[in-house]
């Protein structure tokens, strides 16, 4: 009997470094742009489950003639550049997916905190470039909290996203500005509870003059 136990426990060893030795083949061998597909669907979109009642794409468009790190998002597909397809850190590719779906749910979030279904206009900083700082927020707020590893990683390489977002525009503000405010919930994140900084980050954004 013995013998048939040590027979079965050594088949299992040996069946399960197989298993696991092919499931690690498998990622190897998936292409780049079937990696960040599975990194928005298995890491990125689970992070607006709380959203209930907002349609989160699963659709994929590429620009493969954008060698930028870029991406979009509409209510039926996301679309993402060649660049960010070929670039090789995850906290910055699921950043800038989340960044995308922040946007679809930023009124969805205004409405739970009761501020409206609009974006307000301030003197200085008008809607659009609030909606970006919002859907930033969203997405520090999202994979800092659900995702450890990723939140560390962007926290600690604030300085390598900063270098990838435009200088500002009319509708973007500028890549310091946005990393300030990004670097402002973390500081605060550490000091009270996680959602209670994101809630006084995201009024503050909404009510910015």
């Amino acid at each position: 009997m013995r013998k048939i136990i040590i027979l079965i426990t050594a088949f299992l060893a040996v069946s399960c470094n197989t298993s696991e030795t092919k499931n690690e083949e498998v990622v190897e061998n998936l292409t780049k742009e079937e990696k960040l597909k599975e990194l928005y669907l298995k890491t990125v979109k689970p992070l607006f489950k709380e959203f209930t009642g907002v349609d989160i794409p699963n659709e994929f468009r590429i620009d493969k003639h954008d060698t930028s790190v870029n991406a979009g998002a509409a209510m039926n597909y996301v679309e993402v550049s060649q660049g960010l397809i070929d670039y090789d850190k995850d906290y910055i590719k699921a950043f800038v997916l989340a960044h995308e779906l922040g946007h679809i749910v930023t009124l969805k979030q205004a409405e739970q905190f009761n501020l409206g279904t609009e974006i307000p206009n301030g003197t200085k900083i008008n809607a659009y470039k609030k909606a970006e700082y919002l859907a930033d927020i969203i997405a520090v707020h999202l994979i800092t909290t659900q995702e450890v590893e990723l939140g560390n990683d962007l926290k600690t390489n604030f300085e390598v996203l900063q270098n990838l977002l435009g200088p500002e525009i009319f509708t973007h503000p500028g890549a310091v500005d946005r990393v300030a405010l990004m670097k402002e919930y973390v500081e605060k994140s550490t000091k009270e509870n996680a959602k209670t900084a994101f809630q006084e980050m995201f009024i503050k954004i909404w009510k910015m003059e």
